[in-house]
């Protein structure tokens, strides 16, 4: 009888746990799946907005379109869940600005829209974090199998690519070309430097490529393209032979200049790559339908849940940044800067720029300001004393004699594990419109 009591206190025991288990389990499941329809809903919402909304001021697509999808999704989960015995609560917590860039004419070719000035080769994104890119391409010629592959193994050739390079990891190149041989539109894969190449095919005559979130050709998953935008931080993002293919493009970017979130930051450096002046206003239009054209956009959308059943409690905060490439969003930038310009033209050359940075991790150290006369730095300045999430203040520099010349102001960023740049173009003139970055 002693045995048996002993047993049945163990068994109970055991029992006992093993339900407190399951039910703990169970509750976690359910707290999961709550998390992800929240993050599925705030991502859709964050979509269609800068869709529906291309061509609105950042404060009208967050004010006017987003907040109020959010509010309408937690209305619809609060009513759904309540029929299940749960409480929940969700809540916008603020967003990040960015910048949509598309090119929605799917007969033109990939290229700026001021080709008259450069090539097929050129640049789409520099350095910015980079989220729902995704591109139709059809090329206009044909290639051999390996003749692409001589041009992703380090060769030259006639295919269409685009190359995703990361600041602080691998670069991979992706072509898209038909084979000359069997007349099939395929979309080639390679990791700089491996000398291997992989593909996926296409349906018909285009192939509707996704390079971040889910890697897709048409729709179906592609194994080929899994690699490609795997590693978090910024990247750079460039164009070969765009003017070998016809398409349209939409991708996402974290680029901002100020409260208001214009593209301006984004256009300043992708036109100082492309055309050696920030600022210049060729790459991109600013207008919807002159393509290809950049627009303020929401980039991320962070909101805060609160989750109550008989079973668990929970309160997060979560960043919602659908189909971005990598899984963070860390890496600090110059949120805005303005310039005042105390030169004279037949004196020294002498600038002050007002600027502001911020870095999600918290973790600021060093703002640089560089004056570039040619592709020389002729003076630095920089201030070592900055920390936390966000900073501001006001850098000079200045060249004996230079009055009347052009220059580039180089604003640097750095937080201890990653730095970005923002660069704009000014004439040494005593301008003192101090209302945009860039009065030439």
């Amino acid at each position: 009888m002693i045995f048996i009591g002993i047993a049945l206190v163990l068994n109970g025991s055991i029992f006992a746990e093993n339900l407190a288990t399951r039910q703990s389990g169970g509750a976690s499941a359910d707290i999961q799946e709550f998390r992800s329809t929240v993050a599925d809903g705030v991502g859709d919402a964050i979509g269609s907005t800068n869709q529906d909304g291309a061509g609105e001021s950042f404060d009208t697509l967050r004010d006017s379109r987003y907040q109020p999808r959010v509010e309408t999704l937690a209305d619809q989960l609060a009513n759904r869940r309540s029929l299940d015995g749960e409480a929940i609560q969700l809540t916008t917590d603020g967003s990040r600005p960015g910048t949509q860039v598309v090119d929605a004419d799917a007969s033109t070719d990939f290229t700026p829209r001021d080709a008259t000035t450069t090539t097929g080769d050129w640049t789409m994104v520099a350095s910015a974090h980079v989220r729902a890119f995704e591109l139709t391409a059809d090329p206009t010629a044909s290639d051999s199998t390996s003749e692409v592959t001589t041009q992703l193994t380090g060769g030259t050739g006639d295919a269409f690519e685009v190359t995703l390079t990361a600041a602080t990891g691998t670069a991979h190149e992706v072509a898209v070309y038909e084979d000359s041989d069997d007349s099939t539109v395929r979309v080639a894969v390679s990791e700089v430097g491996s000398g291997a190449v992989r593909e996926c095919d296409a349906e018909g005559g285009a192939a509707t490529v996704s390079l971040t979130g889910r890697p897709t050709v048409d729709g179906a998953y592609c194994d080929a393209l899994g690699p490609v935008a795997e590693t978090s931080g910024t990247y750079e993002v460039n164009v070969t032979n765009g003017d070998l293919a016809l398409g349209t493009y939409r991708l996402v970017v974290d680029r901002l200049d100020g409260p208001s979130a214009s593209e301006e930051s984004l256009d300043e450096q992708v036109d100082h790559v492309n055309y050696g002046a920030a600022c210049s206003g060729t790459t991109y239009a600013d207008t919807v339908g002159d393509d290809p054209y950049s627009v303020p956009a929401i980039y991320a959308g962070t909101v805060d849940l609160r989750y109550r059943s008989h079973q668990a409690t929970t309160d997060a905060t979560v960043q919602v940044m659908p189909e971005q490439a990598g899984d963070s969003l860390d890496t600090p930038l110059v949120a805005s800067l303005d310039v005042t310009d105390n030169s004279a033209t037949d004196g020294d050359a002498s600038f002050t720029v007002d600027w502001t940075v911020e870095d999600p991790n918290g973790d600021l150290s060093k703002v640089t300001l560089e004056l570039v006369d040619g592709g020389t730095v002729v003076d630095t300045a920089e201030d070592t004393s900055i920390g936390g999430e966000s900073a501001g203040g006001l850098l000079s520099v200045s060249e004996t004699d230079g009055g009347g010349n052009t220059y580039d102001l180089a604003v640097t960023v750095t937080d201890g594990m990653a730095e970005r740049t923002r660069t704009v173009t000014h004439d040494a003139d005593g301008d003192t419109d101090t209302s945009g970055a860039c009065p030439l």
